[in-house]
């Protein structure tokens, strides 16, 4: 079976003065501490203060292992759980399944789908943490699972509507599921950032425009940094970005008790979670070549109108689309900012992005210089990836932010 990919994307490691781990109890300031739901008005001051980028040395980044997490699964790694039968929103193929520490994880698997997430997670998070960008960890695995259905997702798909028992979990299942043990040799394991989202009953996830309220005199992310994210996202053509995608959170090391005695969060982030529909076409539907397509990324120009620095970004749905990022655009300070992070990353971290997300699996095809074809390679993501970097890099100059 090939296997797809799951959110798993990479922990951005945020230190925050006074956030040192106690030698005694072995706990992080924040982890007894839990954040209460917010008001609406609460919630706009936590986006107000947030933050969507960090410095980082890009150049130190190891992107085949990614970023340290609780997980330690190196790249492929033979790992083994045991099924959990819940069931799982979205479209692409997943599962849950209790690892043997006891914890449960969502596991992404691929089965020669259209959607690719296996591939697209690991790709999006290990690229969005390299940079600076907030990002879940994303472990591509080779995954046996235990007491499974052979095809997992058909019959964890939330649309079944199947039975839940009074545990809130799938009943039973069918002879037709043929449970048992099975390995995925393309999976993808998600830990998320550790943190506390931020949102109310009618509130989750955030539209982009959203964006437009942070301040950064408050301590929130720059004009520049959100230009940035923006410009990043159109580069990986992150087409299927509505706002469920997106998290509102605080890492649980920024909890604190204010002088009242409430928990509150002193430094709130904003993220894309779901990074799953990347370096692809976009466009009406992100299956197929929508996302984690070599000739479809290379067909897709970074700026719409160059002279007024409008990225290009067809978000999925087109008219009916509930993706709210379409063709943003990008100051000069955001250009530059991505400019001097991309420029940062050498040819050996790029190839070692695509290693880790296993490309090659892929098995697809592109035209050769003898007008016949063959299967691309590692070798031509890289060069593709520099080639569109450099339509950033080399950019004569956007309009200054206001």
């Amino acid at each position: 079976m090939r296997l797809r990919s799951l959110r798993t994307v990479g922990v951005l490691a945020i230190v925050f003065a006074g956030t040192l781990v106690s030698a005694a109890s072995g706990t992080k300031p924040g982890d007894h501490l839990e954040l209460p739901k917010p008001t609406a008005s609460e919630r706009i001051a936590y986006i107000s203060r947030a933050r969507v980028f960090e410095p980082t040395d890009v150049s130190a980044k190891d992107l085949y292992d990614g970023p340290a997490g609780r997980l330690t699964f190196a790249p492929d790694a033979e790992v083994s759980c045991d099924f959990v039968p819940r069931r799982m929103s979205g479209w692409s193929e997943k599962f849950s399944c209790r690892l043997d520490d006891g914890s449960i994880v969502k596991v992404k698997y691929d089965e020669g789908g259209r959607y690719k997430e296996v591939f697209g997670e690991v790709l999006g998070t290990r690229l969005f943490w390299a940079l600076g960008f907030y990002a879940d960890r994303m472990l591509p695995v080779r995954m046996t699972c235990r007491g499974c259905p052979e095809h997992p997702w058909k019959f964890v798909d939330a649309r079944k509507k199947r039975r839940l028992n009074a545990d809130g979990e799938i009943a039973s299942f069918p002879a037709s599921a043929h449970m048992g043990t099975y390995t995925f040799d393309l999976a993808a394991v998600e830990e998320k950032i550790d943190s506390e989202t931020i949102e109310t009953k009618d509130k989750q996830g955030w539209k982009w425009s959203l964006l437009n309220r942070v301040d950064e005199g408050q301590g929130g992310a720059s004009k520049a940094e959100i230009d940035a994210l923006k410009l990043l996202n159109a580069f990986v053509q992150n087409a299927d970005n509505k706002s469920k995608q997106n998290t509102l959170a605080c890492p649980k090391a920024a909890l604190e008790v204010d002088d009242d005695g409430a928990v509150t969060c002193r430094r709130p982030i904003m993220y894309v979670d779901d990074l799953g529909s990347v370096f692809g076409k976009g466009g009406f539907t992100t299956g197929g070549s929508g996302r984690v397509d070599y000739e479809a990324w290379k067909g897709r120009r970074i700026w719409r109108d160059k002279a007024t620095c409008e990225a290009r970004l067809t978000s999925v749905g087109g008219i009916f689309r509930h993706s709210t990022l379409k063709d943003p655009v990008i100051s000069e300070e955001g250009r530059v900012l991505l400019s001097e992070q991309l420029a940062k990353l050498s040819d050996a971290q790029i190839a070692d992005l695509f290693r880790a997300a296993r490309i090659e699996r892929l098995h697809q095809m592109r035209s050769d210089d003898d007008g016949g074809e063959r299967e691309v390679t590692i070798d031509d993501w890289v060069a593709l990836f520099k080639q569109k970097r450099s339509e950033i890099i080399e950019h004569p100059g956007c309009k200054p932010a206001n």
